[in-house]
């Protein structure tokens, strides 16, 4: 090195040494060496937060889609437009096609940032109708290919939605319009009318207690026009009444098309049908079942006299021919609702003149076996009990023998029809307001045990 070189480079060192000792400076040093990577957190918290938007947005586009596809499903199997057997695969592939368009409709502004196709799966078991929407795709991240090695960001989420379909049941209402139930349904009715109605006096003016009406006696017996005239409701006018109670019911809560039908059959020593099953539930609005009461008229199909279960209960058994589990309307869930005082009698009158004959009275109780076939078969019986009154003493003389025995078995009763009904479908009623609530209520247990029957 030579003197003039070594001069310069002291003269530097002399110049640069201010700068050595000089702190002015630092932070300014130190912000700009911090701002690089702050940069880069906000840039990926932004990519981070454009995934969440994303995300959101595709979110609502699957929720969409499944609820779509359900909805679309439940209304192809209700109404069923081609008729099929069994619209469930239609129903279906429909509910799937419609949930995608939904998607892409819904998530359109989005799908140019994010591409991606969403996959929707719909199916059902039994009576539950489930979608599953899933997407997944990815968008390029601006800041994370710069500092690091992340150049995309994933967006996936996944949707599931499910309904219960209304379960198809088919109701048979079997309807005790025998003698008996010519009996007034208010307790002080049934002693006013006692004293009113002169049909069966005897020698010391014992009166019937039943409001009967054989038009072709002589001469005809006049209780139920004085129960009329006096405003007196008997209780298979209550039983009517408490009926088209239950089929307005029945319309409020139908959520599908001919979901449910129902038919009336009375019975006296014979089951006779007022109204096959229908879903017109409409139809059967004009149905009086004091139109189906005896009249003493073995020629009628309902028959004349006593009330007899053995020939009622398997002519219903031989009615229902399918016992299916609720999931269409060719597989109905079946009910049978027995509605009756429970007492049976043997007696049949046999031909139509001018003064009916029989073969004589004989109260006994009705035989639970006779249920059986219908439960074993998967039919739910269920029964509700308007209970008979004992005929209150001194007993008619007229009819002394068979309201002796009548009352002797009454206490008996309730155990044998609770034992003819399916478990926990048995049921009391007495005034006009039970029956029609108990009716209500087993509708509503038919209903709950419908959707248990056709739920996974």
């Amino acid at each position: 090195m030579t003197a003039r070189s070594a001069d310069g480079f002291a003269r530097l060192t002399r110049r640069l040494r201010p700068f050595r000792a000089a702190r002015g400076g630092n932070i300014l040093i130190l912000f700009a060496l911090a701002l690089i990577p702050m940069i880069g957190m906000v840039g990926v918290g932004l990519d981070y937060f454009r995934g969440l938007t994303y995300r959101a947005h595709f979110d609502r586009a699957a929720d969409a889609a499944v609820i779509t596809a359900i909805a679309t499903a439940r209304d192809y199997i209700s109404t069923n437009p081609n008729n099929e057997a069994n619209p469930t695969a239609a129903a279906l592939a429909l509910g799937q096609t419609r949930g995608l368009a939904t998607f892409r409709v819904n998530a359109a502004s989005m799908l140019s940032s994010v591409p991606l196709t969403p996959t929707l799966t719909v199916n059902r078991t039994g009576g539950v109708i489930t979608a599953t929407a899933n997407y997944a795709g990815t968008f390029p991240s601006a800041f994370g290919r710069v500092f690091s090695e992340t150049t995309t960001i994933n967006v996936a989420g996944k949707s599931s939605s499910s309904l219960t379909l209304g379960i198809y049941t088919d109701f048979y209402l079997l309807l005790d319009t025998s003698g008996s139930m010519g009996f007034p349904t208010s307790a002080a009715q049934q002693i006013s009318f006692a004293r009113l109605n002169p049909d069966m006096a005897d020698g010391n003016r014992k009166n019937c207690a039943f409001a009967c009406h054989f038009p072709n006696n002589n001469p005809p017996w006049q209780g139920v026009a004085i129960a009329k005239l006096n405003n007196i409701e008997l209780r298979i006018k209550t039983v009517s009444n408490a009926v088209q109670g239950l089929l307005q019911k029945a319309k409020a809560n139908r959520t599908l098309a001919n979901q449910y039908r129902v038919g009336l059959f009375p019975f006296i020593s014979y089951m006779e049908t007022a109204a096959a099953l229908t879903s017109d539930l409409d139809s059967l609005a004009g149905i009086d079942l004091e139109n189906y009461m005896d009249i003493g008229d073995a020629t009628r199909p309902r028959g004349s006299g006593g009330t007899h279960y053995d020939n009622v209960l398997p002519a219903m058994n031989r009615l229902i021919t399918t016992v299916g589990d609720g999931t269409s309307a060719s597989r109905a869930l079946p009910f049978v609702f027995l509605i009756t005082d429970g007492v049976a009698n043997n007696q049949y009158f046999n031909v139509r003149l001018p003064r009916q004959w029989g073969d004589g009275s004989r109260p006994v109780k009705l035989d639970p076996s006779l249920c059986k076939p219908l439960k074993d078969r998967g039919i739910t019986v269920s029964v509700l009990y308007i209970p008979y009154v004992p005929l209150e003493t001194p007993i008619n003389g007229n009819t002394y023998g068979e309201s002796v025995e009548t009352n002797r078995i009454i206490p008996d009763v309730p155990k044998t029809l609770q034992d003819c009904a399916s478990t926990g479908y048995f049921r009391t009623a007495s005034s006009a307001s039970e029956i029609q609530e108990a009716l209500n209520a087993m509708f509503d247990q038919a209903t709950r045990k419908a959707r248990l029957v056709a739920s996974p």
